[in-house]
């Protein structure tokens, strides 16, 4: 039997992870990082719940093409609830951000929902929806 405590903590490390990697690091190291994350069918939707991506590639590209295109200059997220059942767990929080794209600057605020499936003891997001408000 799992203790829930330690399964908020693991699914809590995995989101500061995905958000250090895409904030933090590019290219391959980028790359490496979110590939551990996210489950080999992820899942992505966007605004209105449409497909975003379908795959870790394409998931972990999603990121990757924000990256290239955008110059993040401020991410705040609330503190993440968490709902585990078993060997699933659902995740959600409250972001906003501020960033450069195409020359003009954009603040929007939104929230990150991922469901999270636990996979030979290790907890990957197998579904996210990104929900601009």
């Amino acid at each position: 039997m799992n203790d829930i405590a330690t399964d908020e903590s693991a699914i809590r490390d995995q989101l500061a992870r995905i958000n250090h990697a895409w904030q933090h690091h590019r290219g391959d190291a980028m790359t490496a990082i979110l590939s551990q994350c996210f489950a080999d069918d992820a899942v992505m939707r966007g605004p209105g719940f449409a497909l975003a991506a379908k795959g870790r590639e394409a998931a972990v590209q999603s990121f990757v093409d924000f990256t290239t295109q955008a110059e993040v200059k401020a991410f705040t997220t609330e503190e993440p609830t968490i709902d585990v059942s078993e060997n699933t767990a659902v995740a959600q929080y409250q972001w906003q951000m501020t960033y450069v794209l195409a020359g003009q600057e954009y603040t929007e605020q939104g929230q990150d929902l991922f469901v999270f499936s636990r996979s030979e003891g290790r907890w990957l997001v197998i579904w996210r929806a990104l929900l601009p408000h």
